[in-house]
């Protein structure tokens, strides 16, 4: 096997994930996690917890954009919703209602959509333009012609992207919030298909310093969360963790298992009539889980948070931000990390 020339090993660099790393343990004088504030600071969004329930079809409806709000978070409204039932949906939105963000796709194959969110002329929708590849034309044009609707008030949240440049680009062009993270969702296949991504964690250190982040993908546990909360984003977007809990859409249907997809898989896609030979998402069976269990996936996710804030001796999330410090682990110290009595 050939060397690696010089101009070829300049192009490879190293990028950690989540199990990469652990946070460093530091002095602290908070005598209870309960202490810690985990507001997130948000242009245009007011939340008192840094979650998002993603805006996936199987995830979140109009249930769990409710639940969500009360629990201080955000739930994103899918987008594989025919564009009329979404524009019926925002006329029928109370001015006294939580805020409500939408995904929309493309201009190209989405503008009706996209009018319906931008001429509601209510302060509490907003929008997330949710592309695959958000470092893109499809993208800046997209949001060129929303930034033109000077009625439209509300927050522009943008992406994916898992670069500084591509962060950057999408502020420069309207957007208040960029969503990272290329590939590391539990039902994506994209690094696999296409061999493109960056590794979650080293994407968020990468972005944050453009602007306000949202850490989505990969997040499994509390512990995930707190580590892209520490490494710069400002909130973080979960949906498998959310698979099959209790305001997730046809939660009601009598069945013990909910499918929970990839919203670039087959599936997704032949349901909203847009079926593809070409796809970059699984689909699986989940369990259904009892009555209130969307709340105690989130609670475990924020007093997790909250906790690693406190054995860092932060107070704040930009405190934490700045305290944080990681090191960098073995796989010996991954199979450390979880219960392992007589393995």
């Amino acid at each position: 096997m050939a060397l690696m020339t010089e101009t070829q090993s300049m192009k490879i660099s190293e990028g950690y994930s989540f199990d990469d790393v652990l946070l460093v343990p530091q002095y602290s004088e908070i005598s209870s996690r309960s202490t810690c504030d985990v507001t997130p600071l948000l242009p245009k969004l007011k939340l008192n917890i840094p979650v998002f329930a993603a805006n996936m079809d199987t995830i979140c409806g109009i249930s769990m954009v409710k639940k969500m709000d009360s629990l201080g978070g955000c739930g994103v409204l899918h987008r594989y919703l025919p564009a009329s039932s979404t524009h019926n949906l925002i006329q029928e939105w109370d001015e006294d209602s939580p805020m409500l963000v939408v995904a929309v796709g493309t201009l190209e194959k989405d503008k009706p959509r996209i009018i319906s969110v931008t001429k509601s002329g209510k302060q509490n929708i907003g929008i997330c333009v949710d592309i695959a590849h958000g470092n893109s034309k499809n993208m800046l044009d997209t949001l060129e012609y929303i930034k033109k609707n000077k009625d439209f008030g509300g927050p522009v949240i943008a992406g994916n992207v898992c670069t500084y440049d591509g962060a950057r680009r999408l502020f420069d062009a309207g957007a208040d919030i960029v969503k990272v993270g290329v590939g590391p969702g539990s039902t994506c296949t994209t690094r696999i298909k296409t061999g493109t991504g960056i590794p979650q964690l080293a994407a968020i250190q990468l972005c944050a310093p453009a602007g306000p982040i949202i850490a989505d993908g990969g997040i499994r546990t509390p512990g995930d969360a707190a580590k892209a909360i520490a490494m710069g984003a400002k909130a973080v977007m979960v949906g498998g963790m959310l698979a099959g809990t209790d305001h997730v859409p046809l939660y009601g249907n009598p069945e013990p298992m909910m499918q929970f997809r990839g919203m670039a898989s087959k599936e997704a896609r032949e349901e909203c009539g847009q079926a593809s030979n070409h796809a970059e998402g699984v689909a699986k069976l989940v369990n259904k889980q009892g009555k209130g269990s969307t709340e105690k996936v989130i609670t475990d996710i924020v007093e997790g948070i909250m906790s690693s804030m406190s054995y860092s001796g932060a107070t704040t999330i930009e405190d934490f931000q700045e305290k944080a410090l990681f090191v960098k682990v073995t796989p010996s110290s991954v199979k450390e990390n979880g219960a392992h009595h007589g393995s």
